[in-house]
């Protein structure tokens, strides 16, 4: 599970490929608001909300409900911003994990970790197996993440004190 760079594992590959696929997500949810924008279907919007039921449920924030039910009193192009924000970051760490770069590792594992206490907080107001399936799959991704850190910091260290070690026991040809 140590990894080198440019030697990514298929665990770091197949993370690279859902960080990717939710940059796609992204690119659709961007190129659906700046629909929006152009042709200002906000009625459509809150029909959509109202009988979906969006508006009903726990798993969603309540900002981006209200965002959706009444897009005419938001900037959309604002939201726009954001989700092209989004996009860029699940691309960059897709790029990052597919290479096996320490960045996007970490990068990664914080932004994971950040939602963790969403999900608990979603669980505890009702939970739903799909809402406990989100929190163990996050979960598991923190812990895989977390531990290949730990693994390749350790190898990474033991490499620099046995060169360290290694170059101190020569000595330099024509010394003494």
């Amino acid at each position: 599970m140590v990894i080198e760079p440019g030697k990514p594992t298929k665990g770091l590959r197949a993370i690279a490929i859902f960080e990717a696929a939710k940059g796609l997500v992204g690119v659709a949810f961007a190129l659906g608001l700046y629909g929006l924008m152009q042709h200002h279907v906000y009625p459509g919007v809150r029909w959509l909300v109202e009988h979906l039921h969006f508006a009903d449920a726990a798993v969603a924030p309540r900002r981006v409900i209200e965002v959706l039910a009444h897009p005419e009193e938001f900037p959309l192009f604002f939201c726009l911003l954001l989700a092209i924000g989004y996009t860029a970051l699940r691309f960059v760490e897709a790029y990052g994990l597919w290479l096996a770069r320490r960045w996007a590792e970490w990068l990664t594992l914080i932004g994971a970790a950040l939602y963790l206490p969403f999900e608990i907080y979603w669980i505890v107001l009702g939970a739903t197996f799909g809402k406990i399936t989100l929190l163990v799959l996050n979960l598991a991704l923190v812990v895989y993440l977390a531990l290949v850190l730990v693994k390749t910091h350790r190898k990474r260290t033991r490499a620099e004190r046995a060169a360290a070690a290694e170059g101190a026991l020569q000595t330099p040809a024509g010394g003494h």
